[in-house]
């Protein structure tokens, strides 16, 4: 299958096997860089959601700081028993007021209750005198006698969500009331993203358990999934999970509990999809993919250029020369020194080709030449011993002997008249049969007389078919003899007198029919069982050594029929002897 394959296309596959580690190191790199992104991807979600847990942390440890020195003012001890004073319950709610108004929007109020639960002062005034003992806060905090962060809750003061913080009044080793600290969403959400700013595409929501968000800026809130998603994921403990956002974009979470709460961080980053996902690391392979398919096509244009071109030149200049055109290697651009060295051998070797054809055509032309000189000699010597025959037959009395000088004038004339289709003809080894047989009656005919005076007419149909002097001169041969038979019968009572010469081919034989109609005057020439006279015996031992057979017979209207049927012989061949 190789071996089919051009010059081009195995030297692009070879460049390309030799690129193939290259592109493979390439790809290894790229995936190894993909998972290390996608590794720091993770830790970097994983710390955005452990750094908002610490800030969220920080933001529970201040504030139970700020509800700590707020407990232990003696205004808000004061203010903590049954009966309070109206002037400790004022100082204790100026007191409250001021502290909060040193963190505008961190918290909703702060406020000091009694051992029922009943608020006697708070930052905002409406909140004395309302009961705080179904909380759940105030119930663990007087249960526990430690600080409590409570589950998020709406507040009871204002409209606002709070997360609230209760520390226990404790005095003379009882419980006497408790402090209350309400810090907003607003203050978690900003707390959770400050973080977020310096990573980019990451954002950190604080969700409850149901999965709904606790606060947050719009952008962060529309990232979220649909909260039973979130609350699914929360129920199962599944730390990270990739799920379409409400804005339709396609993000990673990473979930972190926040300990103590009932909340939980959720850290998001946008995730690539489809073509997308190529950016980054494999842009960098396909890069280098693009390079790879680049080298391969400056080969293959090169190899068009520098190797391709010239061959095809080459071979065309090869196939003309084949062809005997004389022309010259005349390329349009310059070659490489190895193919300008490929096309000086082949130049040497045309005209090499084109010497040696020179001197065979030559030697070919000299040869036809003397073959046609030696065919006309024959000829010439052919006739000159007809002629000779002809004057010493001219000299005889006796008619049955001047016959048998004409028959053999016949024969002679026979063998010139081959040898002078020989030389007439272009190609000196072929006669064109049909002429030969034309030539060869009315050679024949002419001077001739028959019996009764009246000639015949002649029916030639043969084929037009080039055969070889040997198969050629027997055909001549039983022709002469056949018609001098014929030519010693007496058509002058035959209303038609004719003389047929038919050759036809019979699949692989041919058949040649030699027939007249005329009156025999004696059976010198046929016996009375078809056999007898050196004609005939010369026209059988002829067709044998056509490698056929002859078939002599009297026809009953008169005349003879003689056939002989031999195997087609090959136009280069010699029929066998």
């Amino acid at each position: 299958m190789l071996a089919r394959w051009s010059l081009r296309s195995k030297l692009v596959v070879l460049a390309a096997l030799a690129l193939l580690p290259v592109l493979g190191i390439a790809a290894w790199q790229a995936r190894t860089e993909q998972r290390a992104a996608e590794s720091q991807s993770r830790s970097a979600l994983g710390f955005a959601a452990d750094l908002a847990i610490a800030r969220y942390g920080e933001l529970i440890e201040a504030s139970t700081h700020l509800l700590s020195a707020a407990c232990l003012s003696d205004d808000a001890q004061l203010a903590a028993s049954m009966a309070p004073q109206p002037a400790d319950v004022g100082r204790c709610d100026a007191f409250l007021s001021r502290l909060l108004g040193s963190f505008p929007d961190q918290y909703s109020s702060i406020l000091v209750t009694d051992e029922l639960g009943v608020a006697r002062c708070a930052s905002t005034p409406t909140a004395v005198g309302m009961s705080f003992a179904d909380r759940d806060i105030f119930q663990k905090g007087k249960a526990t006698g430690r600080v409590v962060v409570g589950d998020k809750i709406a507040s009871r003061i204002g409209p606002h969500t709070v997360v609230p913080i209760g520390m226990p009044v404790v005095r003379e080793g009882g419980f006497r009331g408790m402090c209350v600290l309400g810090i907003t969403l607003k203050a978690i959400s900003e707390t959770t993203a400050a973080q977020t700013e310096s990573r980019g595409d990451i954002a950190v929501a604080v969700v409850d358990r149901t999965g709904i968000s606790v606060g947050g800026d719009a952008s962060t809130m529309r990232r979220l999934p649909p909260s039973a998603r979130v609350a699914e994921a929360i129920a199962g403990h599944q730390d990270d999970f990739s799920e379409y956002g409400q804005d339709g974009a396609l993000y990673v979470f990473r979930l972190r509990p926040i300990s103590g709460s009932a909340l939980v961080a959720v850290a998001s980053q946008p995730l690539a999809e489809g073509p997308m996902v190529l950016v980054g690391a494999w842009s960098r392979f396909a890069l280098m993919v693009l390079a790879a398919l680049g080298v391969l096509l400056v080969i293959w244009l090169g190899a068009d250029r520098w190797c391709v071109r010239p061959l095809r030149y080459i071979q065309d200049f090869a196939d003309k020369v084949a062809r005997g055109q004389d022309i010259e290697l005349a390329p349009v651009q310059p070659w490489t020194p190895e193919l300008a060295s490929v096309g000086a051998g082949v130049t040497a070797m045309a005209e090499a080709i084109a010497s040696r054809e020179a001197a065979l055509r030559a030697g070919l032309e000299q040869r036809d030449h003397m073959l046609r000189e030696i065919h006309h000699r024959v000829k010439n010597n052919l006739q000159m011993i007809s002629s000779l025959l002809n004057l010493q037959a001219g000299e005889i009395r006796s008619p049955r002997i001047r016959r048998f000088f004409g028959d053999a004038q016949n024969r002679v004339l026979t063998l010139s008249i081959l040898h002078r289709h020989l030389y007439e003809r272009s190609s000196w080894s072929l006669v064109d049969f049909q002429q030969f047989i034309s030539d060869l009656v009315r050679q024949i005919s002419v001077g001739r007389t028959t019996p009764g005076g009246a000639m015949p007419r002649y029916h030639i149909r043969a084929p037009i078919m080039a055969v070889g002097p040997d198969p050629a001169i027997p055909v001549g041969l039983i022709v002469t003899e056949a018609v001098s038979i014929a030519l010693g019968h007496d058509f002058s009572k035959t209303p038609t007198p004719e003389i047929r010469i038919e050759a036809a081919e019979r699949g692989e034989d041919v058949e040649l029919v030699i027939e007249d109609n005329g009156v025999g005057l004696e059976n010198r020439m046929l016996g009375q069982d078809g056999r007898g006279g050196f004609a005939l015996t010369l026209i059988r031992g002829l067709a044998m050594q056509l490698g056929g057979e002859a078939t002599v017979e009297r026809k009953s209207d008169g005349g003879n029929r003689v056939s002989v049927v031999f195997p087609t012989p090959a136009p280069d061949e010699p029929a066998n002897a």
